[in-house]
């Protein structure tokens, strides 16, 4: 079987269970949401991973693909820490409303597991701040081997964050 395929998918109830007791309780105490904002992208802006979707002749990847979509999740940022006139450019190609939701890089999350890794982590975070007003939410992918025996590097990690 792969992974997700069913013969049929109408034999599936696919009703979501009823919300814990405690849910209604804590999103009752919350001010009236304003509108939220919705973002759509790709993981990449590569040609080579968005085959067929740049016209012939583009030039620039990201400057087009950010006229398409309003957001990446940035994975480029997993493989290594760019310097920071590289966020500056980005932030450049891109329009005011588009933006970036940046992986942070591997050797925070897989080398270090999270420890020992303030000197990723600061220039990390230093680089990344170039694009200003454009940077949303970093995200951390921790390796799938990360469980509940390494629960306690969480805390000190989450200390280290601005």
């Amino acid at each position: 079987m792969k992974f997700g395929k069913v013969d049929d998918p109408g034999n599936i109830d696919f009703t979501l269970p009823p919300d814990h007791p405690g849910t209604k309780e804590i999103l009752s105490k919350q001010k009236k949401a304003k509108k939220p904002n919705l973002y759509v992208g790709c993981a990449k802006w590569n040609k080579a991973d968005l085959k067929g979707f740049y016209p012939r002749g583009t030039k620039d990847e990201l400057a087009y693909y950010s006229t398409q979509f309003n957001s990446i999740e940035l994975n480029a940022t997993f493989y290594r820490i760019f310097p920071a006139d590289t966020f500056a450019g980005w932030y450049e190609k891109t329009p005011a409303d588009f933006r970036f939701f940046p992986k942070f890089f591997q050797g925070i999350s897989h080398w270090g597991r999270l420890q020992n890794c303030e000197d990723n982590l600061n220039e990390y975070i230093l680089n990344a701040s170039n694009l200003k007003e454009k940077l949303e939410m970093p995200f951390v992918q921790l390796p799938d081997n990360f469980g509940p025996k390494n629960i306690d590097r969480l805390e000190p990690f989450f200390k280290m964050l601005p």
